[in-house]
């Protein structure tokens, strides 16, 4: 932030800069651009240096466990670690989904005294996509209160790929496709009753791999396809007892041509590209 808008020429002024540090720690630099009149000097760069000191922090403060099979319990392990470790105390965490079973013990896990959280996935755990946050609570006077963001995937008997997919930018007129892969997690198998999409502006098509063990979804967008945005689902239905509905949603935009305005320019929100992991 800078002490005034425009600086006379042979005075003063000053630029105020914040580091928002966050939870790491170690060398940091940052480069601030200033914008001046001087022919000779149209900007100055301004370099800032700092070695950032961690109270305390947790590490690491994003898990994913990636994909594991269903009744799989995998456990990681979170270090507390900064100047102020040893005398700080993890009063709580917390599961806010109660979907993982999280401890707690001061001395540590696994002989290392700074592994002090364990988590690890429910042997229940719903087949799908998982993400939940764990609400740790200290007595530390500065870092009360941290989050560590966890993601994963339970695998059933069909695994599938991608669990949610965009067809991106597309041209009108244009007809862009993607394809679903289903396969079966063996020794499982598993047969395709009905594939649907929920909105007619994309057809879906069956394509048989291998039978009963592997299958492909083909998802296309109607060439007459007169909307500027779509989003929809893909509805699968299978004769599988634990996964007999799987969805997955889809989304898309019309690339617009130079000097066109969308409804979403004119007032009318369109919907975000964010992809949202769809309940199975």
């Amino acid at each position: 932030m800078a002490s005034a808008k425009e600086i006379p020429p042979g005075g003063e002024g000053k630029i105020k800069a914040t580091l928002r540090t966050g939870a790491r720690g170690g060398k940091t630099s940052k480069t601030i651009t200033v914008t001046t009149n001087d022919p000779d000097q149209r900007t100055i760069q301004l370099k800032l240096e700092a070695e950032v000191q961690v109270a305390l922090a947790l590490e690491p403060y994003l898990i994913n466990f990636g994909r594991i099979k269903k009744g799989e319990t995998p456990l990681r392990y979170v270090t507390v670690i900064g100047d102020d470790k040893d005398s700080a105390k993890i009063i709580s965490a917390e599961a806010k989904e109660k979907s993982l079973k999280v401890e707690l013990n001061p001395k540590g896990f696994e002989n290392n005294k700074d592994n002090r959280i364990k988590i690890s996935v429910l042997p229940d755990m719903k087949v799908g996509q998982f993400r939940d946050v764990i609400a740790v609570t200290t007595d530390h006077k500065a870092n009360k209160n941290m989050n560590i963001s966890v993601f994963g995937e339970v695998v059933g008997d069909i695994v599938v790929t991608p669990r949610s997919f965009s067809f991106g930018f597309f041209e009108r007129g244009k007809a862009p496709e993607k394809i679903v892969t289903l396969k079966a997690n063996p020794p499982a198998t598993f047969k395709l009753l009905k594939v649907e999409s929920t909105t007619p502006d994309v057809t879906v098509e069956n394509v048989t791999v291998k039978e009963s063990a592997e299958y492909q979804i083909k998802a296309r967008v109607k060439e007459n396809f007169d909307k500027d945005y779509l989003r929809g689902n893909i509805v699968i239905t299978t004769d599988n007892k634990e996964q007999p509905k799987i969805e997955i949603m889809y989304f898309g935009r019309v690339q617009k041509a130079a000097g066109t305005t969308t409804p979403a320019q004119q007032g009318s929100a369109a919907p975000p590209m964010t992809p949202v992991p769809p309940p199975q």
